[in-house]
This record gives C-alpha cells, sequence and structure tokens, in this order.
C-alpha cells in the first residue's frame, strides 16, 4: 500500500435522539460545568438493532460495576427515526446527556450550539483520547474544537472480487491506480465476464464516491464556509467518466442503480453480478458472506480509492462516536460513559466493534488477540489498521444539507445517463440545488 499524506479537514455528524422521553436524564437547561461526581443516572441514545441495544446494556453493566453511584438508561431507534427525532428534540433541548452522532451530520449542531465542546474534559483527563489516532479523533472536530468523540470508524474502500478476477486472467487492481487506470483495468476485464456480470457497479450519482473524486483531483468538497468547494467542470468530468463507462458496457446500467442502494446483500457485487465497487470496510465481510452463502466466488479484497495525485488518499474516513448536548445537567457522568466506552477493554469486547471499528488501538489490540471476536470483526480490524499505519486516509467536512444534496446528486445523473438532460444542464441544476441546500 502506498504512503500517502493525511488530509484532514473536518467531518460532520449525526445526532440521535431515542424513542424514550427524558426525564432527568439531561433535558432542561442543563449547565455545561465538568467538575464534580461521577453520579445519577443519565440518557444515552443511539441507533442500531436490538442486538446492538443488548451489547450496549452489557457496556452499561460494566460502567455500573466501575461507577457504583452511577447509570445509564439507553434509548434506541432504528437510524432513521433516530436521524428523525434528533432535530425535534435538538429545538427542544431534550437530547439525551450522551447522544450518538456520526460524521456525515454532527456539524449542523455543533454549529448551532447544540453540542458541547469536548476540550476541557479531554484537557482535565475526564476523557483520555490518547489511545485514539489522531487523523481518527479529527474526525470529531469543527474548527479545531472537539464535538464528538469517535468510538468506531468506517472508511470508504475499492472492494473487488478477487476470486472472479484470477478466473478472468487479469492481474489484480492496485493502491495507486489512479481513475483513468481503473477506467482501463474494468475494459481489460470486461470481455473476460460470463455474460451478464459487469466489471463494476455504477457509481455515477454517489455522492461520497463523487467526494473521494474531488479529493483524489487535490479538491475540497465543502469549505469550511459551507460552500461548495469545487467548480462545474470537476462534476462535469465526473458524470462524463460514468457515462462513458456505461457506454462502454463495463458498468451496470443506470436501470439497476436502486439495486446498488438497496440491501447490502442484495447489492450486485454481493450477488455476483458485478466485480467491483465501493465499500466501507465492514461491508467487505458481510459482501463476503452473501457471496459464500449462495455459493459463489466469495474472496473480496480491497485496494484504496483511486486518486490523480499519490500523495493524495482519497480514502474518505467516517466516524459514530458520542457527544454531549449543552442541554445536559450532569456533565462529569457524559464525560465519564464517554471516556469508559471509549476507551475500557473489557467494554470493547463486550461491544465488538459493533458500530464501526473501535477506534482505541488498545481496544483493537484485544479484539484481535480475544478467541471470541467474530472473524469478520477481526478482518475489519487488520484492514484499518494498514490504512493508519500507512496514512493512507482523508476526512472531508459534511454540511447540513448533505442529504439534499446527496440525493440530488443521484437524481441528476439518472437524468443524464436516461437521455433526459445534458451534462450541463444537471452541472448547473445542481449547482443551485446545492446552493439552496447550504444556505
Amino acid at each position: 500500500m502506498s504512503k500517502k499524506s493525511i488530509r484532514m479537514t473536518t467531518a460532520v455528524a449525526a445526532l440521535a435522539a431515542g424513542a424514550v422521553a427524558l426525564s432527568a436524564c439531561g433535558g432542561g437547561s442543563g449547565s455545561s460545568d465538568a467538575s464534580g461526581a461521577v453520579e445519577g443516572t443519565i440518557a444515552y441514545g443511539f441507533w442500531g438493532t436490538p442486538a446492538r441495544a443488548e451489547k450496549v446494556d452489557a457496556v452499561g453493566d460494566l460502567f455500573k460495576a466501575a461507577y457504583p453511584e452511577a447509570s445509564i438508561k439507553t434509548e434506541v431507534a432504528d437510524y432513521y427515526a433516530y436521524i428523525e427525532r434528533l432535530t425535534v428534540r435538538a429545538a427542544g433541548n431534550d437530547l439525551p446527556c450522551a447522544t450518538g452522532t456520526q460524521s456525515t451530520f454532527f456539524a449542523q449542531y455543533a454549529d448551532k450550539g447544540v453540542l458541547r465542546p469536548l476540550d476541557d474534559l479531554i484537557e482535565s483527563g475526564q476523557i483520555d483520547v490518547s489511545g485514539i489516532p489522531d487523523d481518527v479523533l479529527e474526525a470529531g472536530q469543527i474548527g479545531g474544537e472537539q464535538f464528538m468523540i469517535p468510538t468506531g470508524t468506517f472508511v470508504r474502500l475499492l472492494a473487488y472480487n478477487a476470486d472472479m478476477v484470477a478466473e478472468a486472467g487479469l492481474e489484480k487492481p492496485n493502491d495507486d491506480m489512479t481513475w483513468e487506470d481503473y477506467a482501463a483495468w474494468l475494459e481489460q476485464l470486461q470481455p473476460k465476464l460470463p455474460a451478464g456480470v459487469y466489471a463494476a457497479e455504477n457509481e455515477g450519482g454517489l455522492m461520497f464516491t463523487f467526494s473521494s473524486w474531488v479529493i483524489g483531483h487535490g479538491g475540497e468538497v465543502f469549505t469550511e464556509d459551507n460552500e461548495l468547494g469545487f467548480d462545474k467542470e470537476m462534476l462535469a468530468d465526473y458524470l462524463q467518466y460514468w457515462l462513458d463507462l456505461a457506454d462502454a458496457g463495463v458498468i451496470l446500467p443506470p436501470s439497476s442503480i436502486p439495486e446498488q442502494n438497496g440491501a447490502l446483500e442484495l447489492t450486485p457485487m454481493a450477488t455476483g453480478a458485478a466485480v467491483a465497487g465501493t465499500r466501507d470496510i465492514p461491508h467487505i465481510y458481510i459482501t463476503e458472506q452473501a457471496l459464500a452463502g449462495a455459493g459463489k466466488p466469495s474472496n473480496i479484497e480491497q485496494v484504496s480509492i483511486p486518486s490523480e495525485d499519490e500523495d493524495q488518499s482519497a480514502n474518505i474516513l467516517g466516524s459514530n462516536g458520542i457527544s454531549i448536548p449543552e442541554s445536559c445537567d450532569n456533565v462529569p457522568t457524559a464525560g465519564a460513559w464517554i471516556d469508559f466506552f471509549a476507551n475500557d477493554v473489557d467494554a470493547a469486547l463486550a461491544f465488538q466493534s459493533d458500530n464501526g471499528i473501535l477506534t482505541n488501538t488498545d481496544a483493537q489490540d484485544a479484539l484481535l488477540e480475544d478467541d471470541t471476536t467474530p472473524d469478520g470483526v477481526k478482518q475489519n480490524v487488520t484492514i484499518l489498521r494498514g490504512l493508519t499505519e500507512a496514512g493512507d486516509l482523508t476526512t472531508s467536512r459534511y454540511p447540513a444539507g448533505l442529504n439534499t444534496i446527496s440525493n440530488e446528486l443521484l437524481r441528476l445523473y439518472q437524468s443524464v445517463a436516461f437521455g433526459e438532460m445534458t451534462v450541463d444542464a444537471a452541472v448547473d441544476a445542481f449547482f443551485a440545488s446545492a446552493e439552496d441546500a447550504l444556505n
């Protein structure tokens, strides 16, 4: 893997709210005072499945054993319900004292003063971040202030079915490809594949892939002033790149895009209908399991996202984490919970990296050494370790309005791909919509 520089801007994130109304667990006007004893009950809101909730409860039991005078009341909802309720609860100063956040949408709450900076808790030692790599930690910062402690991370990479590539008799892709190299590799691969199988998925409408494109070309997706950081030519080139690949018949047709956005186990890569596509690290093992379950070639490997500059990584890192709202009235206990969740090795073993790869390197070591850790978790940790050691990571700022912008990119790409508008018209429409969303 090539050594690439780390390019850190800021990530934005999401807050979350549970379905249960708060009582004395953090609502109200709150107090930013971080001094005092770790005691009392606080609420921890997060998104996930019942299985994840059980793991969080197990961590809560460990926390109770470490801090007998304190306890955690958990609130869980599925991802979309959590995000939907977040805005309402933030407006009502009703967020849990420990609120689950994400690097794709926490900034809108930090920018509005909903979230409390955590720097004083870090400086006092109440939250220890020494075990979290700097590049991962920066994913929770805005303007140099820490608003989220990343507890789980994910990185988008270029994944490919190594078994199918070997059967085709083609060399594997590598970490040092440009986008032109990648297109050439797909064109070499396509004629060697069985009928009905495409060399890659169609990513012309995917915001995360476009973000890697921009960064890999030396650009910036969003500026610190919440404006688009790239010009129209950059977007036009990206759209044309994928249109050319579709015309060449080496990526799935635009009509298949809904399948790509569905359940991970049913995506073209996971069903053997495509050889390559971008995936978050945890998705790689899930894809392998889906293919193996169907009796298909299932060895999925990964390389860095193509970049035009060998010193500029285009592997965008995202993080899930925990924040404290300004309305929290028990900051000492909230800080202790974050510190425990992020750093305690027994907590790490209980949680099993259920929401992104654990960020604390000691926790990662414990997972790798423990015989009960699932193979997929160990694989994820190993891949992330390789990227962090090589410095082959980057981040991007995601302002409020990201969802609108992402949906607009997908809609406009499909319109162009179906011949309903020109590339130039789509680019103009995107910039107009994005400016509205950002303002």
